[in-house]
This record gives structure tokens, sequence and C-alpha cells, in this order.
């Protein structure tokens, strides 16, 4: 199941809300282990540009540029944890939190990311250009993530190119780097057919 989004406000609160999520064949438990490391989580997202990312007791704080929106944001962040969900809070900034839920399903687990922003009835409001549009992104992105981390995880190297190196870059970069990288890979192939060939 592809990663869907709901923009409805949430009605019977004071805030609006963003909601996507995903099934995956991935045990609850094998899930939630995978989103306890925050900082991971936060690089994963295909669209945010990380400057900086400090750990703090109660959670982090770091300064981001989010390249959809163009917004740049530097804010501290309190991470509250329970068995099937993690909320993420920010202190500045227009969105007021990120929760994260896994629920069971029959074939595995399901993901839900839920976007919590002030009730903003003016469409031509200001802070409207604030909205975090990257939520599908990302949950397609974990998704992507998660999938080929149940099919190639065990290979060495595979960890470290994938939740370290390449998040570690802004997007820009390693969308460049993953270019370059299937570029080389196809030269290598016609290469080496080439002699086969001859």
């Amino acid at each position: 199941m592809a990663p869907g989004m709901n923009l409805n406000p949430d009605h019977d609160s004071d805030h609006d809300q963003a909601r996507a999520e995903t099934e995956l064949p991935l045990p609850p438990a094998e899930l939630a282990t995978f989103l306890t490391d925050s900082e991971r989580l936060f690089r994963l997202n295909p669209h945010l540009e990380i400057e900086r990312w400090e750990a703090r007791p109660d959670g982090f704080r770091l300064v981001m540029i989010n390249e959809l929106n163009g917004q740049r944001l530097e804010t501290g962040v309190r991470v509250a944890e329970a068995p099937d969900h993690w909320e993420f809070r920010y202190e500045a900034g227009l969105k007021q939190a990120t929760i994260l839920a896994v629920e069971p399903t029959p074939l595995g687990s399901r993901l839900i990311l839920t976007d919590l922003y002030p009730r903003i009835l003016d469409p031509a409001d200001p802070r409207v250009a604030e909205v975090d549009r990257s939520l599908v992104p990302w949950v397609a992105a974990l998704r992507r993530h998660l999938l080929s981390r149940q099919r190639w995880g065990w290979a060495p190297g595979w960890c470290w190119w994938h939740e370290r190196l390449l998040p570690g870059l802004p997007p820009r970069q390693r969308r460049i780097v993953r270019l370059i990288v299937w570029v080389s890979l196809i030269e290598f192939l016609v290469f080496l057919g080439l002699v086969l060939v001859l």
C-alpha cells in the first residue's frame, strides 16, 4: 500500500492536522525499534537539509532547511515515547508536533505520521506558506528504505551507505550521488557487455 495523505482538520480540537500512512510487511516491534533512532528518522526525509543536530536529554535541537517550502528553522524538539507511538514537540515554527504511530495489521504493521498545526481559518494567511509539504514524500521514503533494508540490510556496507552516508548529505547532493552511482553502473555494464561480445 503506497503512502496516502489526509489534509482534513481535526474538528475535535483547536488544531489542523496533516496525516500520511503506509502499510509494511514488518512486525510492529521491528518497525518500532527502527523508529527509536530520531536522527536517522529525520535525515531520511528526502526534502530536509539538516545543517546541525544536537542531542539533548529531553530530545534534540536541530537547524534545518525544508526545500519544499523554502523555510529555514532552528528549534528544539522534545520527544515523548510510548510503546506504539512517538511524539515530537517543536519549540519554534508553525508546526506544533509530529506524531508517529505503529498499528498491527494482518500482514505486518501500519506506520502513521501526523503533523499538528494551529487552526488557520483564512487560506490567505501568510503562515500557510510554512506548512511542511514533505510529509507524504517522507513516508514514501521511509517505506522504500524499510523495504530495501528488509531485502538488502544483510549486505556489508548497506546500512552505512543508506543510513549514515547518504542521509548525512543535503537532499540535492544525495540525488547527485545516486545519479553518479547509477550512471557509473550502467557504463560498467555496457563496457562489460562490449568486452564479452568482442
